[in-house]
């Protein structure tokens, strides 16, 4: 067998696929919600096209479950992000933090200090006593 000396074919990269700008899943989802709306309206249109007296095909049934469920879906999809957004407007800063954990102390120490007041009155009372029995 004759050796081949000759190089190996160049590897040509794929075509690359120019990159989109991220799409925020606000946007994303506000997309969803008219493309929902889009599709209602027209089988709502369908509907009243229909002759009077006539009923919705298993079609209509179908489209009109997926329609619910596509809603239903999206609502699921935006009630976390509302939780989310609550959520981080109930979390204390760390200087908030320190400042709510110094207050939780001084009544911690206040309602200790009442009842070791109270428990030495208590005590006081118990020893100094009015000598009847």
């Amino acid at each position: 067998m004759a050796e081949d000396h000759s190089e190996p074919p160049e590897i040509v990269p794929a075509a690359q696929k120019p990159k989109r700008p991220a799409v925020s899943r606000k946007a994303v989802v506000g997309q969803l919600w008219r493309a929902a709306k889009r599709q209602l309206d027209a089988h709502e249109d369908h509907l009243a096209d229909l002759p009077k007296g006539s009923t919705a095909s298993e079609a209509d049934a179908k489209a009109l479950a997926t329609l619910a469920r596509t809603v239903r879906e999206l609502v699921a999809i935006e009630e976390p992000q509302a939780g989310k957004r609550d959520k981080q407007t109930d979390e204390l800063s760390a200087a908030d933090g320190l400042r709510h954990v110094a207050q939780l102390r001084q009544e911690l120490a206040r309602r200790l200090e009442a009842l070791a007041a109270e428990e030495a009155g208590e005590g006081a009372q118990e020893a100094g006593g009015d000598g009847a029995a």
